[in-house]
This record gives structure tokens, C-alpha cells and sequence, in this order.
């Protein structure tokens, strides 16, 4: 069964298979928005509390807060499962 529109698709085409530049930074924000959304939702991501230490399950710290409910976060370790 041919695929249409897919990957295979758009390799085969003569044309350029290159997304525009304002398309990749697009999506670039897009994801990097989402995945702050997802730290925050899971409280992967918290501010230091008065003495510089983090809750356990944190990953990342929270730089900075900004309009609209996102976060600026740096990640300060890994999460062993």
C-alpha cells in the first residue's frame, strides 16, 4: 500500500525537501514550550527553597517566571528510576 504525503514522499520529490528556517525555529519554541509545561506539570522543575536545596523529585531548577505561566529552567541533575 503507497504511502502518500509521508517521509518516503517527500524524499522522492525533485523539489526542496527543506522545511523553511521560520518553520524549524517555529517548532523549536513550540517543543521547547511544551516540554517546560511537562516539567512543570510533573514538578520536575521547582525553585530552591530559603537554605539552596530542591525537592527531591526536581530536575530542574526555575530561573526565571514568565508572563503566561512559563518558566525558564536549567536542569541541575538526572532522575534515576
Amino acid at each position: 500500500m503507497p504511502m502518500t504525503g509521508g517521509r518516503a514522499e517527500r524524499v522522492k520529490s525533485k523539489g526542496s525537501t527543506e522545511p523553511s528556517k521560520a518553520s524549524v525555529r517555529s517548532d523549536t519554541a513550540l517543543a521547547r514550550e511544551r516540554f517546560v509545561s511537562d516539567l512543570l506539570t510533573r514538578g520536575e522543575a521547582a525553585t530552591r527553597d530559603k537554605s539552596g536545596k530542591l525537592p527531591l523529585g526536581a530536575t530542574h531548577v526555575i530561573k526565571k517566571r514568565k508572563p503566561g505561566g512559563s518558566a525558564e529552567v536549567e536542569r541541575v541533575r538526572f532522575k534515576t528510576f
